[in-house]
């Protein structure tokens, strides 16, 4: 290095600090800004829906019938365009809030993640 005293600026500002209990998740796949028509189940309970910001393992839904944090659904998720639809044979909810509910994919059979995956690959 050639002389002068030069300041050097951090590369990101101070974090905020964080409030202690709080919960954070970082998500493993990338979710994608999409608007899907969803039918939705449960135990005792059918809705449809939007399902939004669509992911490999799960996005947020806006449906017809609320549905607690736990619960587990099956899902028939209708892609945008001509893509055939793809069911979820088991999704757990994550969270929710009135009738918008997040769900996590857990149980999928290979060949609908292949067509969701080639979905998911031509949004990128």
């Amino acid at each position: 290095m050639t002389g002068g005293n030069k300041q050097v600026a951090p590369l990101a500002p101070p974090r905020p600090s964080v409030a202690v209990g709080a919960r954070f998740h970082v998500r493993s796949f990338r979710r994608f800004p999409v608007q899907c028509s969803v039918y939705y189940s449960g135990n005792a309970f059918q809705g449809t829906g939007i399902a939004w910001n669509l992911s490999l393992n799960g996005w947020r839904v806006d449906g017809t019938h609320p549905v607690e944090p736990g619960a587990v659904v099956t899902l028939c998720v209708f892609l945008p365009g001509q893509h055939p639809t793809v069911f979820i044979d088991r999704a757990v909810v994550r969270w929710s809030r009135g009738q918008e509910f997040g769900i996590e994919v857990n149980a999928i059979k290979a060949d609908e993640r292949a067509r969701l995956e080639q979905f998911v690959t031509a949004l990128v």
